[in-house]
C-alpha cells in the first residue's frame, strides 16, 4: 500500500469523478477509473497493491493530463500553470510574470482572474471579463527569475505584487512575499489588492513574510455607490474598511481610489476623513477607458488638467496629500532592460499555450515571451513579426 500527501492538492469524489482542487482556487476533474481502487482524504490518495514508485507514477500521469483541463473556481475559465518545465519565458507580457519598465520598482504578477467585477475595470478582468483564459504561476519559478532580473539592477528595489485581477487568490502568496522579501537589495515588497479577501489572520500572515505596503482600490465608502462601482452587487465595503483600518497599525497602508466622474465625486471628500483617521496615504487615481476596458455609463475620463486642479483644491481644503509619485515610493529610472528584438522585426518562435483573448496565443522566443494576435493554425514553430515592444511587453502577428 502507498499513501501519497499533498501539498497543494486536495481530492473530492462526486458521483463518477474525482474533483481535484489546485492552490484552493483553481480544480479540474478526472474520472474514478482512472484512479482504480485507490481511496481519498482530503490532501492524501492512498493506493492498496503499489509500492511508492509505482503509485507516483500512476498519479503522474493523472496529474499531467488534468492539467490540460485546468479551471478557474472564480471565473470557470480553463486556466494554464506555468512552472519552470512549460517552457514560458516570465518576462514579455504586461498580464503575467514580471514587468520591468525600466526603474527600480518591478511588477510581480502571478495569477489572473478577479473575484470582483468593476465597472470601470481598465484591463477587464472579473466575472464578466471577456477574456477566455487565465494564468497561474509556479511561486519557485515566479522568484528564481524575479532573482534573476534584480541581479542585473545593482541597486535597491522595490517589488509591487500588481495582478491583472486579484492577487490574493494567489494561495502561495504568503510564501511568495517572503521568498522575495528575501532576495538581495530588495527593500520593500507591496501588494495591490481589493481588500475583499483580506482577514486579520492573513494580514498577520503576510506582515510576518515581510509585506511593507498595502495598497487597497477603495473607491467608495458609501455602501450604495461602492457596490455600484463594483458591478456584481456583493461588495462589503465596511469589511474592507475593518481590514484597512486593522492593517494601518501594522504596515503601511495607501487607499487608492478610481475617480469615475458622475459616480463617486462626493465620496472623496469621505475617503480622504477616512484616510486621516486610520492613519493611511492616499493617491487618487484618474479613470481611463482602454480599447479593451470597461466604461460605465455616462462617464468619460476627466481631462488631465481639470483632474488636477480638482486634486490641488482638496488636497488644500483638507491638508492632505492626494498625488502621489514616483518620489513618494523611491521609484527612480534605471538603464533600460536589453530588448532581445524590436519592432517590425521578425523572429523564430514557439507556440506555447492559449492567450487571453479568441485567436490569441502565447510564444516563446529568446527568454521572452510574445502576445501573437489573430492566430490561426496549428503549427507550433512559427515566424513573428513583432508589433509592438514597450518595457519588454511584446506583440506580434505570425507569418
Amino acid at each position: 500500500m502507498a499513501e501519497l500527501i499533498f501539498e497543494d492538492l486536495k481530492f473530492e469524489e462526486k458521483e463518477d469523478k474525482i474533483v481535484v482542487t489546485f492552490l484552493d482556487n483553481f480544480y479540474f476533474e478526472v474520472g474514478k477509473e482512472a484512479f482504480n481502487d485507490a481511496k481519498f482524504d482530503s490532501n492524501k490518495v492512498e493506493f492498496a497493491g503499489l509500492s511508492e514508485e509505482e503509485a507516483r507514477n500512476k498519479i503522474n500521469v493523472i496529474l499531467d493530463n488534468g492539467f490540460e483541463n485546468l479551471k478557474s473556481k472564480i471565473t470557470n475559465k480553463p486556466t494554464i500553470y506555468v512552472n519552470k518545465y512549460f517552457g514560458l519565458p516570465l518576462i514579455g507580457n504586461a498580464g503575467f510574470g514580471i514587468t520591468d519598465r525600466n526603474s527600480n520598482m518591478i511588477e510581480i504578477k502571478p495569477v489572473t482572474g478577479c473575484n470582483m467585477n468593476c465597472s470601470f475595470c481598465s484591463v477587464d478582468e472579473g466575472l464578466t471579463s471577456k477574456k477566455t483564459s487565465e494564468l497561474v504561476i509556479d511561486k519557485d519559478y515566479l522568484v528564481e527569475e524575479t532573482k534573476k532580473l534584480i541581479e542585473t539592477k545593482e541597486c535597491e528595489m522595490h517589488i509591487t505584487i500588481n495582478a491583472h485581477g486579484e492577487p490574493t487568490l494567489y494561495k502561495p502568496m504568503p510564501g511568495l512575499i517572503k521568498d522575495l522579501s528575501q532576495i538581495k537589495n530588495v527593500k520593500t515588497v507591496s501588494l495591490i489588492t481589493n481588500g475583499t479577501l483580506l482577514t486579520e489572520e492573513y494580514i498577520d500572515k503576510l506582515e510576518k513574510a515581510g509585506l511593507t505596503k498595502l495598497n487597497v482600490s477603495l473607491n467608495a465608502v458609501s455602501e450604495k455607490m461602492a457596490k455600484i462601482l463594483e458591478g456584481s452587487g456583493k461588495y462589503d465595503v465596511n469589511h474592507v474598511k475593518r481590514i484597512c483600518e486593522y492593517a494601518a497599525k501594522k504596515i503601511e497602508v495607501i487607499l487608492a481610489p478610481v475617480f469615475v466622474p458622475g459616480y463617486n465625486d462626493n465620496e472623496l471628500g469621505e475617503m480622504i476623513k477616512f484616510a486621516k483617521k486610520i492613519g493611511a496615504k492616499m493617491g487618487v487615481q484618474n479613470f481611463l477607458y482602454y480599447k479593451q476596458g470597461r466604461k460605465p455609463a455616462n462617464t468619460e475620463q476627466m481631462p488631465w488638467e481639470q483632474f488636477y486642479e480638482m486634486l490641488k483644491k482638496l488636497e488644500k481644503e483638507n491638508d492632505f496629500k492626494l498625488m502621489l509619485d514616483e518620489s513618494d515610493f523611491g521609484i527612480k529610472k534605471l538603464k533600460p532592460l536589453p530588448k532581445p528584438f524590436k519592432k517590425d522585426n521578425v523572429v523564430d518562435a514557439v507556440i506555447k499555450c492559449a492567450g487571453r483573448y479568441p485567436n490569441e496565443v502565447i510564444a516563446a522566443s529568446d527568454n521572452r515571451n510574445i502576445t501573437v494576435t489573430n492566430f490561426k493554425g496549428n503549427n507550433k514553430k512559427v515566424k513573428i513579426k513583432i508589433t509592438g515592444d514597450k518595457h519588454n511587453i511584446f506583440y506580434g502577428k505570425a507569418l
